[in-house]
């Protein structure tokens, strides 16, 4: 009798816990230096539990979640990190760790707390634009901030010539400006002081790496155009492009009389997921005299280790072109299949090839859907450029 009264209570003890994990969590990544707050959801399906990551506008849906007894596992699809941890009443700690890096990384929640402290004057203010500047020793480059403030809380994002830092949100106190971002792949925080029309702070991109940045209120920063025309009749190395798996050929016939939509890529990269997102919808109403062929370039490389994140990147995000292995994760090793160029600017890069098989145009950088209008940009230079090769 004694065993089956144990048997009960534990299983009460078991459903108390099941319930109470579902509901509101605010996440801390725990950087050396620093804290990167950020927030999730926790609901009940009926495989078991969903986790959602939230990003001011955007949720990422984790499908691939598992509760098992006191433990909550997520992998955050499409990329290869896996978020664990030990789930205590109101409280979870674990680990945030990517499959391409030895070590993983200190991670924390709370139930039903805040990303941040919500102000208790709640000022608003108008869109604002930002010219910044990134320093870290020996470097400097160039960005502009878009920021939106409304009753204390803050929104925006990041544009840089390597692609934006998608959704951030935060809060705006004391003249103060505080705004972070969870995607899974990266856990970025921004602290920064406003003083008038300057900003000073720092940038939080990595555990142990940071980055000062300097900013003044500017309506029209801008930064240098990623679509570029590509002169001079050069047709791009079809046989270096599945350099990282030569078993797998790229069959340059299967492109003849066709234009190509290059896109040269990371599974492991937040904006190549954007990016791939645009090509799977634009790709459902393409022309028939148009095709895409994508090629990623990984971390911690292997051939066996390439061809697993192939397979589920495609099947995480439902890609109905061609993927191939580029080799390692190096700006001049995706460099090497393009003769205008010895090292790409960033993951990922947009080649366009027209009919003949020359390379005709470039997206060297890529503005995801956070940067608004300048998405909207690039999806029309995108379009005009397709309609021009179609007319030729």
């Amino acid at each position: 009798m004694k065993y089956l009264l144990l048997s009960v209570a534990l299983g009460i003890i078991n459903i108390g816990h099941t319930q109470s994990i579902y509901g509101h969590w605010k996440g801390i990544i725990q950087y050396e230096q620093v804290e990167v707050p950020f927030i999730f959801e926790v609901e009940k399906n009926e495989q078991g539990v969903t986790v959602t990551l939230i990003n001011g506008a955007e949720k990422l849906v984790c499908k691939s979640s598992e509760l098992r007894n006191d433990s909550l596992f997520v992998r955050i699809s499409p990329f290869d990190v896996l978020l664990k941890a030990k789930v205590i009443g109101q409280v979870m700690t674990g680990e945030w760790k990517k499959g391409y890096r030895r070590n993983g990384i200190a991670f924390e929640a709370m139930k039903g707390k805040s990303r941040f402290e919500i102000p208790v004057i709640q000022k608003s203010v108008s869109d604002s634009q930002w010219e910044l500047t990134f320093e870290s020793p020996g470097a400097q480059s160039d960005g502009v901030g878009i920021f939106t403030i409304s009753k204390g809380l803050a929104y925006g994002t990041i544009l840089t010539t390597t692609g934006d830092y998608r959704y951030m949100s935060g809060v705006y106190r004391n003249d103060s400006l505080v705004l972070s971002s969870f995607d899974g792949a990266h856990a970025f925080l921004l602290e920064a002081k406003v003083d008038g029309k300057s900003l000073t702070g720092v940038f939080h991109m990595d555990n142990g790496y940071t980055e000062e940045v300097k900013g003044y209120l500017n309506a029209e920063a801008t930064l240098p155009d990623p679509f570029k025309m590509v002169e001079g009749g050069l047709r791009p190395y079809f046989d270096i492009l599945s350099a990282g798996n030569p078993s797998t050929k790229v069959d340059k016939d299967k492109y003849f009389d066709k234009i190509l939509i290059l896109q040269l890529f990371g599974t492991w990269c937040p904006n190549s997921m954007d990016q791939s997102h645009f090509l799977r919808e634009w790709y459902k109403t393409k022309p028939e005299s148009v095709e895409v062929l994508a090629v990623t370039y990984e971390p911690n490389f292997s051939t066996t280790y390439g061809n697993q994140r192939i397979e589920a990147y495609r099947q995480s995000m439902n890609l109905p072109y061609d993927i191939k292995l580029g080799g390692k994760l190096s700006k001049g090793q995706a460099a090497l299949s393009l003769p205008h160029t010895t090292k790409i600017n960033a993951f990922p890069t947009l080649i366009l090839v027209d009919k003949a098989g020359f390379i005709r145009y470039e997206f060297d950088y890529f503005n995801g859907p956070a940067t608004g209008v300048y998405y909207e940009k690039f999806i029309q230079q995108f379009s005009k450029a397709i309609a021009t090769l179609l007319a030729e």
